[in-house]
Parts: C-alpha cells; structure tokens; sequence
C-alpha cells in the first residue's frame, strides 16, 4: 500500500459513504429520526476497505501474470 493509494481509497469512501448514507438514514438526517453513529461509521468504512482489498488484488494478480 502506498500513500497514493490510501488517498484515492478516502476519495471513494467519501463519495460513495455519503450516497450511502443519505440512503440508510436518510429519515434520521431529514426528518428527525434517531441517527445511529456506529452505522454511519461503517457506512464509511466498507467503501474504503473493498476499495483497498480490490487494489491489493489486482495488483497481486497482475504480479502473478
């Protein structure tokens, strides 16, 4: 992993986490539902892990080839 990398990973999982997010909790930002953090936080979380798992692979099958 590389700076570069860690970068683009926050890039995504900000663009993508707050899709997300406005589609889970929607009722509690809008419409004065209860906002439940720790789903917020992974709703973050999840886009920036598979982003980097997905980097990490293909860069390892394109050692492999």
């Amino acid at each position: 992993m590389n700076k570069h990398m860690i970068v683009k990973a926050l890039k995504v999982s900000g663009i993508v986490g707050t899709l997300l997010l406005l589609i889970n909790q929607y009722d509690a930002l809008f419409a004065g539902a209860e906002f439940r953090v720790i789903p917020a936080v992974l709703t973050y979380c999840v886009p920036f892990v598979v982003f980097i798992a997905g980097q990490l692979s293909g860069a390892q099958e394109d050692k492999q080839a």
